[in-house]
């Protein structure tokens, strides 16, 4: 099977040959075919690393998430709503792809019993930290639901955004998200 490195290598074409297939064929023509010809192998050497489409997905979320951790940390000195949705127009709002791993993002919150969802809800809360800090002085109750909400709006408007609404309506990003921002 190779060296650990050489796995990791191997792994890593694959999640960026199914983020382009994705790129140029959206979700339903990411299929683990398409992404072993954009990698240059045989589908049996995708099937080495994941066992299905559906896993090349989740690691590609899983990343997705993993990379807005670092986003929402870049932005530690903007009040936190704004960071957070900062960090998801810069992780999901790279038009329709990101769109598409948005929606397996949103399939995966059926899954909180698998690993997988489990996986997902620590990336989450973990990028969700600064909402959580900026929240801790108030009682649990309204904090939860404050951090609920700020997260409900950065996901909806990375999807607003992602989608081209946004743009086809005039809006201006900053503007929204500085009229959300207390």
């Amino acid at each position: 099977m190779g060296t650990l490195k050489g796995r990791e290598a191997a792994r890593h074409r694959l999640r960026e040959a199914a983020w382009a297939t994705l790129q140029q064929r959206g979700l339903e023509g990411t299929t683990v075919r398409a992404v072993a010809e954009a990698a240059g192998c045989a589908v049996g050497a995708v099937y080495l690393y994941y066992p299905n489409k559906t896993a090349l997905l989740e690691d590609l979320v899983l990343g997705a998430l993993a990379e807005l951790g670092r986003q929402v940390a870049m932005r530690s000195n903007r009040p936190a709503l704004e960071a957070v949705t900062g960090g998801m127009c810069a992780v999901f709002g790279a038009g329709k792809p990101a769109a598409d791993l948005l929606l397996v993002l949103f399939r995966s919150g059926s899954t909180a019993e698998t690993e997988f969802g489990r996986r997902v809800a620590g990336r989450l809360l973990t990028a969700l930290a600064p909402l959580t800090a900026q929240l801790a002085g108030i009682a649990p109750q309204e904090a939860a639901a404050k951090a609920l909400a700020a997260a409900c709006f950065a996901f909806g408007f990375t999807l607003f955004e992602s989608s081209g609404l946004l743009a086809r309506l005039g809006g201006d990003a900053a503007a929204v998200v500085g009229a959300a921002t207390p």
